[in-house]
């Protein structure tokens, strides 16, 4: 019997030793492939392995590893992680990946090993989702294959994505001219700082929390660093033009208010306007209103009378109530 523990304890041993160190040009456990979000990172480099006697060994079954990392930013989610392989090129060979949590202390040893997604097999391009996972955690995604007597080439593109590798910027918002804003960006590591940009109407750029003072609608990037990756985000600050609608116009030719000018609402080149009649018959309908109305549908005079209209400014990432009122045609 003690024979016996001793030969496993070797045997223990000899494939720890194999899967630590592996081939020299091989992606191992103590050598990981780097991973950020959103980048296609090719990978072709395998090393030898078993993981046999651990608990991930149903699901890897190859003679061959590749081990990578990616971690995650510091925005909380409770979504996982989309790990996508493409671009295979493995001469048919099956590939067994799984995405494992692992000790910071000891990255090589399986047994300390905790699954946080399924075990995906597969010949072909294929997409799959991890558990939500800690906020500033390592992961490590091991694929395996088995090499085979003729020894075949294997090569793919991993990319991982989700919210958990990203930073959000805060939040969405309107004003009026020569007003200020305050935005702040979430995910991010502060002691790596940020850049804003435009800069020049940010008072502080590289800070997480920022006030900003556009002369017109702007969309502001951030960029934030979390260890070796960089990720960006986009926020939308509208600085208001008033819109200012009449109640009345004469459309009757003597060119003097002949029309429905709208002031302001070009501004809000994504405005719908729809104007009804009393009877809830739809008269006019203006994507921008790039033309102020002349009081004509389908090329002819509308009846003099009150018309009731609803205008949406569509303004992205912002919340605008409709603007809603009536306007009273003259003749």
């Amino acid at each position: 019997m003690k024979s016996l523990r001793s030969m496993y304890k070797l045997f223990s041993a000899a494939i720890f030793i194999v899967f630590l160190h592996g081939g020299i040009s091989g992606q191992t456990c103590d050598n990981p492939t780097p991973l950020c979000g959103d980048e296609l990172t090719q990978t072709t480099d395998f090393s030898p392995s078993s993981f046999i006697g651990q608990t991930i060994d149903s699901c890897l079954t190859g003679d061959q590893v590749t081990v990578l990392k990616f971690h995650t930013t510091y925005l909380n989610s409770d979504v996982g992680v989309d790990v996508s392989i493409s671009g295979l090129e493995c001469s048919g060979a099956e590939l067994q990946m799984i995405v494992v949590a692992f000790s910071l202390l000891d990255p090589c040893n399986p047994s300390l090993y905790t699954a946080v997604s399924e075990c995906v097999t597969t010949t072909q391009e294929v997409t799959f989702t991890t558990e939500s996972l800690y906020t500033n955690t390592d992961y490590l995604i091991l694929i395996s294959y088995t090499l085979g007597i003729i020894e075949l080439p294997c090569g793919f593109n991993v990319e991982v994505s989700g919210e958990p590798l990203s930073i959000a910027a805060c939040c969405p918002t309107n004003i009026q001219f020569l007003e200020s804003a305050d935005l702040e960006v979430l995910g991010g590591d502060g002691g790596l700082g940020y850049v804003w940009s435009p800069e020049e109407y940010v008072d502080d750029p590289s800070s997480y929390s920022v006030t900003v003072t556009p002369p017109s609608t702007t969309s502001f990037e951030v960029t934030g660093f979390v260890e070796q990756c960089e990720y960006s985000d986009q926020v939308l600050v509208v600085v208001g033009t008033d819109v200012d609608v009449p109640n009345a116009f004469s459309p009757n030719g003597d060119s003097f208010n002949d029309t429905w000018k709208i002031t302001g609402l070009p501004s809000y080149t994504r405005s719908l306007i729809t104007l009804y009649d009393r009877w809830g018959q739809e008269v006019l309908r203006s994507i921008g209103y790039p033309f102020p109305w002349d009081g004509k549908m389908g090329g002819k005079d509308v009846p003099t009378g009150t018309y009731y209209y609803v205008i949406e400014l569509n303004e992205p990432g912002v919340d605008l109530d409709p603007i809603v009122g009536n306007v009273a045609v003259i003749r």
